[in-house]
């Protein structure tokens, strides 16, 4: 199991109010020790917070009046406020999120008949600079707590009128470029004293980035692994994906062999559809050899316009690319863009509310 570092949390908050929703479990039996409490009295904490989602600590009522007390002294349950919600007829909903620094970050709710999603963000921009994507448009503003990436949650669990089945960190960020706050916050979703959702039902994506994929095979985590190919020749990836001129496509399936094998789990290529450039059937035809090398499945993206350079291929290019891939001997799924009404690629509500503001 992942665990943090207690001392380097403690160390960034001196002299200021303790943030509790950045501790893991384990952080903050620790800190109420340091209280002078006994240690239970930090998993009731942690359950106050994450399972049951009080907003006051006045909320908590197995605590003591005195503990109480001491916790509005030296901690906060305050992270960020959610500052907008828009809906789609589709009932996709997506969550603005603002901090105290003046950043945004984003959250979209996915129902559908038999599930329902919830997208989460790990960082304010990215650095990876894919070149069809909003976000990376941003630029890397800076990482998110594990706290900040969990409040996305909360927030979503209090709208939703149905439990949420799937998470997924595809939002706003390069989850991998934050590796360890993500996974401290993909083991509280997981902590059956936090969110409680089974590790087969949260999934986090990478760009492709390598040293990282193996990390997370070396280190045994159960949560679900996608990675965005998006392109089936190294020219096309680099084109709209830079980071694949340090790890080309022959070392990505590499990788991702090296995981499937390690972990004896499926994962997930995120192919999106940009019109002309990787839509083509001779692209479906080497996607069905790249995927034949590797446990996955596919998931098929036609894109989600967002104005500039790139957009959706016609739909009977997409039938098509689909028709071709039906051959594949792996899982082909595909993604219809849902919620197009309230801006619901990745990073574009927030960098529309950033220009607002900034104009």
């Amino acid at each position: 199991m992942f665990i943090s570092s207690y001392s380097r949390v403690f160390s960034c908050m001196v002299d200021q109010a303790m943030r509790l929703k950045d501790f893991s479990l384990e952080e903050m039996e620790a800190w109420v020790q340091t209280l002078g409490h006994k240690a239970f009295r930090g998993r009731q904490l942690f359950q106050w917070i994450w399972q049951k989602g009080v907003q006051d600590f006045d909320e908590m009522s197995n605590i003591s009046k005195g503990f109480i007390s001491e916790l509005k002294e030296s901690a906060t349950l305050n992270v960020g406020n959610l500052m907008d919600v828009q809906t789609s007829s589709s009932g996709t909903a997506k969550f603005l999120l603002g901090y105290p620094d003046g950043r945004h970050v984003e959250a979209v709710f996915i129902p559908e008949e038999k599930r329902v999603t919830v997208c989460i963000s790990s960082q304010v921009g990215c650095a990876l600079d894919c070149d069809f994507c909003a976000t990376g448009k941003m630029g890397l503003l800076r990482n998110l707590s594990s706290g900040e990436i969990l409040e996305q949650m909360l927030h979503v669990r209090r709208y939703s009128e149905r439990p949420i089945t799937n998470i997924v960190y595809m939002g706003m960020g390069e989850p991998f470029h934050n590796y360890d706050e993500v996974l401290k916050s993909a083991y509280i979703l997981h902590d059956e004293l936090g969110f409680g959702h089974g590790a087969r039902r949260i999934t986090i994506s990478t760009s492709g980035l390598i040293p990282q994929i193996r990390r997370f095979a070396e280190e045994g985590h159960r949560f679900k692994l996608a990675v965005s190919l998006n392109a089936t020749t190294d020219p096309v990836r680099t084109t709209i994906m830079p980071l694949n001129k340090r790890w080309p496509i022959r070392e990505l399936i590499k990788a991702c062999q090296f995981y499937t094998e390690r972990s004896s789990n499926m994962m997930t290529f995120e192919y999106v559809l940009l019109k002309g450039l990787n839509d083509t059937i001779a692209d479906a035809r080497r996607l069905v050899k790249l995927g034949q090398q590797v446990f996955c499945k596919v998931n098929v993206i036609p894109y989600n316009e967002i104005g500039g350079t790139y957009s959706r291929p016609e739909d009977s290019v997409i039938e098509a690319f689909l028709a071709e891939l039906s051959n594949a001997k792996f899982p082909i799924t595909v993604r219809w863009s849902r919620g197009n009404e309230i801006d619901a690629a990745c990073g574009q509500l927030s960098t529309l509310r950033l220009s607002e503001k900034e104009g």
